[in-house]
């Protein structure tokens, strides 16, 4: 297996975002800049200085977390220089510890008695068109909240500390300008940082905060592109001082359908966000050491551990709740993509938002009902078009735009490959969405209210099998019209080859079928409705019989698509076996009830596949979505994981219980951690081939089931 760097040598940024702002203070890559962002495709390039000194003669020791760059004073003054700190010393991964938490991240350096946090705390949250102001505010205030500390108990001298930013293309102003009486400083009406008053606390402005040549009355230079606040711990005391980060964007901030941030109904501007976050500063440190030691208190290894916490933040810092004339809007944007509700997302993001706030779950089902829901064709293979059926685009839009009603930004016609419509998976993820959505919660009403869409969804399925009952088997046979006549439909794995790409035949898909059939039945039983419960039953039996007789007794596994003699396999088999197993249909998943004979074959295709040259990588040790494929994904490995874990552990051999090692490397290294969370990974290299800055990762929450 590939040799991986030692511990110190980590080197990953780390998304920190308040729910529902579409923004992020990102931070951690060794030897690169970060800071704020709104709705960015990766991490802003601002300098972050965060760091100490023992008196004032010493050299600062800083995190490494910016880069030489020109100073601007050069196009006042004609001579150029560099904006390095003097007597500088750039602290190195094994001069500091790291600790990544659920809601935190944390440095440590000087023998433990510097210290530095940043809190992305989050918890359970109710509907937000329900809520109250004072709710609203401490739900989804733009802000972050963190701290900087020093140990100067045993010190002879007093201990500056650091927090600032640089970036001549980004000057800060101080928030006395503005009318706060808080030391600290923002860019405009867009991002802002600030502390506690005290008489132990400077502001610095200039060309270099570090060494200030330039003062006006307030003792700023506010040409300069660079800020910080500097405190001063005397000697014989320990201090701790808070910091809070804010974000603001007034205004309509999408096109398509107008709509506004909501926290703007709560805040006036960012001035209000920042003493709010200083205000409130117990109840957000207080939350985020809950869901720290929720997550520290498992039995999860420390592996499994950081990916989680990892994935969460990255997920956080794609949220975003607007609000139109009328109600709260909640999406999702895709990472680097920002593709906004992209539906192969939500229904993986499920699990995280039935958790802690499943309004948005329900939120971005009626929307797709109501505006990204449309009714095509489907083209048999004479070339006759017939009615397909219900089914729902691949997304709402893209970059802040939304598109109009019945399209996606992503979808085009006429291909076979990326690009092209998703129309099958689309229908399979709402049926999941809304039976999963209604089951976990039981909201009859609204599964009543909906009732009609999920019965519209059940004929689409079955036309898309075949328009003749008498010919159907379960699978998906014919594509969408709308692919053209040369096209076809492919699947969330857009990128990879014909074993997860392809729509027809796939087995993914088809067992993702049956679980949509399985949570249907369910759904209906909810509703009342005993004889389409029962016809959804039927269906699901059907599904799981042509699946049995697909299995090849040669090889032991199952082959990835169901024609052309396709000799690919892949873990994703088990996917659609997820759903039921979250919802807690035990005599379902029960491996001697009523689909034993197929869970024993999905057992042996498992044990066949979860080794070296298959579907482990025989370079690296990762899993592998497909034996014939490196491109891997995260985000679907840990949601096959929590499948395999507990249905099929007889499966995992030494080799694919030792992955979780390989997949947490990936993301603490520099090629995935320059973008926070990535999700498609060559498995032989580790090296991202796309989704970036991404959050579907927080698939992994379902490794916390019990």
């Amino acid at each position: 297996m590939a040799a991986f760097r030692e511990e110190k040598d980590e080197s990953f940024h780390s998304q920190h975002a308040p729910l529902g702002a579409f923004a992020s203070f990102t931070i951690g890559l060794v030897d690169s800049p970060g800071g704020f962002g709104h709705a960015l495709r990766g991490p802003a390039r601002q300098n972050v200085y965060v760091g100490f000194r023992a008196g004032r003669k010493s050299a600062w020791r800083l995190l490494p977390f910016f880069a030489a760059t020109k100073s601007e004073e050069a196009a006042f003054t004609g001579e150029p220089s560099k904006n390095r700190p003097p007597k500088a010393k750039t602290l190195r991964p094994r001069d500091y510890r790291r600790v990544l938490g659920w809601a935190s991240d944390t440095w440590r350096a000087d023998r433990g008695r510097f210290g530095f946090s940043l809190l992305s705390p989050f918890g359970e949250t109710a509907d937000p068109a329900r809520m109250g102001k004072a709710k609203a505010r401490l739900a989804f205030s733009p802000h972050l909240n963190g701290w900087i500390e020093y140990d100067n108990r045993r010190g002879k001298s007093s201990v500056e500390l650091v927090f600032g930013l640089g970036d001549p293309d980004s000057v800060f102003h101080p928030l006395t300008d503005s009318g706060l009486a808080l030391p600290g400083f923002a860019l405009g009406t867009q991002f802002g940082y600030s502390t506690a008053p005290s008489k132990t606390v400077e502001m610095r402005q200039g060309f270099d905060v570090f060494a200030p040549k330039y003062r006006d009355f307030r003792g700023l230079c506010v040409l300069g592109g660079e800020s910080a606040l500097i405190f001063t711990v005397p000697a014989g005391t320990q201090r701790r001082f808070p910091l809070v980060l804010a974000f603001f964007q007034q205004g309509i901030v999408t096109t398509g359908h107008p709509a506004r941030y909501a926290y703007t109904r709560n805040f006036r501007n960012l001035e209000a966000v920042v003493a709010h976050g200083l205000d409130q500063r117990n109840h957000y440190e207080t939350l985020a050491d809950v869901r720290d030691r929720e997550l520290a208190a498992t039995a999860l290894s420390d592996d499994q551990k950081f990916l989680v916490a990892q994935a969460t933040h990255s997920y956080l810092g794609s949220t975003q709740l607007l609000w139109d004339d009328k109600a709260p809007i909640w999406v999702v944007n895709e990472g680097e993509y920002r593709m906004m509700n992209t539906f192969d997302l939500t229904v993986d993001h499920l699990f995280f938002e039935l958790r802690w706030f499943p309004w948005a779950v329900q939120s971005t089902l009626d929307r797709f009902a109501a505006r990204y829901s449309y009714v095509d064709q489907i083209r048999l293979p004479d070339g006759r078009a017939v009615p397909g059926g219900l089914s729902f685009t691949h997304d709402m839009g893209v970059h802040q735009a939304f598109t109009p009603p019945g399209h996606s930004s992503y979808e085009c016609d006429h291909l076979r490959g990326c690009f092209s419509h998703m129309t099958m998976e689309q229908l399979l993820n709402w049926v999941l969405c809304a039976s999963c959505y209604a089951l976990h919660t039981r909201d009859v009403a609204w599964l009543r209210k909906r009732g009609s869409t999920l019965r519209a969804c059940a004929e689409s399925m079955h036309r898309r099998d075949d328009p003749d009952p008498g010919k159907r088997d379960g699978i998906l046979k014919h594509d969408s019209l709308r692919c053209g006549r040369d096209g076809a439909e492919i699947t969330t794995y857009d990128s990879l080859d014909v074993s997860l790409g392809q729509a027809r035949n796939n087995l993914y898909l088809t067992v993702k079928t049956l679980g949509a059939w399985i949570v249907m039945e369910e759904a209906l039983k909810l509703l009342g409705l005993p004889a389409e419960a029962n016809a959804a039953a039927l269906s699901a039996d059907l599904v799981a019989q042509t699946l049995v007789a697909k299995f090849d007794h040669a090889s032991g596994t199952f082959p990835a698509v169901f024609e052309a003699d396709n000799q690919s396999r892949i873990i994703p088999a088990v996917e659609g076996l997820a759903y039921p197993l979250f919802l807690g249909l035990d005599a379902v998943v029960d491996r001697r009830g009523r689909f034993a004979s197929l869970l024993d074959l999905v057992g042996r295709h498992l044990k066949a596949i979860l080794r070296p040259g298959i579907c482990i990588d025989a370079i690296s040790g990762a899993w592998k979505m497909s034996s014939t494929s490196t491109n891997t994904w995260w985000s679907k490995i840990a949601l096959a994981q929590f499948v395999v874990r507990r249905l099929f552990p007889e499966s995992l051999s030494a080799a694919a219980k030792a992955a979780d090692r390989v997949h947490a490397r990936w993301q603490k290294s520099a090629a995935c951690g320059a973008f926070a969370l990535c999700d498609q990974i060559r498995s032989d290299t580790g090296i991202p081939c796309g989704s970036r800055y991404y959050p579907r990762g927080v698939t992994s929450i379902l490794w916390m089931e019990r």
